[in-house]
């Protein structure tokens, strides 16, 4: 995870204890993120960072994540994963 500016890079191949870290390190700062870039070639690895992606996306409409707004990725173990969210 690196954050330049008002964009936070972070890895999708992250622990539980990752996630956890990533959420208490997002909370205080998300009026200052503008956007949220994940590190080429990263592989999501768990539905609880999708899970707190989209949570944040609900709690501030405008920042942007592309990968999101992508509705798929590639998962070695199950292929490709397609997912829905409403705003």
């Amino acid at each position: 995870m690196k954050i330049d500016g008002d964009v936070l890079t972070i890895d999708l191949n992250l622990s539980m204890d990752e996630i956890v870290t990533l959420e208490e390190f997002i909370r205080p700062r998300i009026e200052y993120i503008e956007r949220i870039e994940t590190e080429d070639g990263s592989v999501l690895s768990s539905s609880a960072l999708l899970s707190l992606l989209v949570s944040i996306k609900k709690t501030r409409p405008q920042i942007e994540i592309p990968f999101l707004e992508k509705e798929q990725t590639i998962s070695f173990s199950y292929g490709t994963v397609h997912w829905t969210y409403h705003d």
